[in-house]
């Protein structure tokens, strides 16, 4: 995604401009405001954000994300990756909702998109990047607009210090 987007392995990806280039369409709660007023006020308020993040809805052949604006803007960037990398992963459109009201969840494909999701904004060069300039988690988040999770995340799956320090020792 990087190469299609003009950008070196180690450079910070935008998610706002992948789902552009994708020809995903983004949309955030603040939207959906004048529709459903109190839910999205909900949702959007401290009490309400752990009960949403994203997710993709399809119009047609569209995949359209719809992300809750109220969570700080490095989380937003971390749910729309992942939503992304549904995407990405080409996991099948399905309903919200099942039958009886339930949330369709498909484990695997949620794992899937776990990983994929970091990755977008972080990737392996990324990591050996970060370890290589000895950056702070701290400025690697601002750096990467990704949150230190997500940064301390893909340090440790990537083997980054690792593989930076074989190399130094070579």
């Amino acid at each position: 995604m990087r190469r299609e987007l003009s950008l070196t392995p180690q450079c910070p990806l935008c998610p706002w401009k992948l789902a552009e280039h994708l020809d995903f369409r983004l949309s955030s709660l603040r939207a959906f405001e004048a529709l459903v007023p109190e839910e999205i006020a909900y949702l959007r308020s401290a009490p309400g954000q752990t009960d949403f993040s994203a997710i993709t809805l399809f119009y047609g052949s569209v995949r359209w994300i719809i992300y809750n604006d109220g969570h700080a803007r490095k989380r937003q960037a971390a749910d729309i990756a992942h939503e992304l990398a549904h995407g990405l992963l080409m996991h099948p459109p399905k309903p919200p909702f099942d039958a009886q009201g339930s949330r369709h969840y498909d484990a695997v494909k949620e794992e899937e998109a776990n990983w994929l999701g970091p990755a977008l904004l972080i990737s392996d060069e990324a990591a050996v990047w970060i370890v290589e300039e000895g950056m702070s988690v701290l400025d690697a988040s601002n750096h990467y607009a990704a949150s230190t999770q997500v940064v301390r995340m893909r340090l440790n799956v990537s083997g980054a210090a690792v593989r930076v320090a074989r190399r130094r020792a070579a």
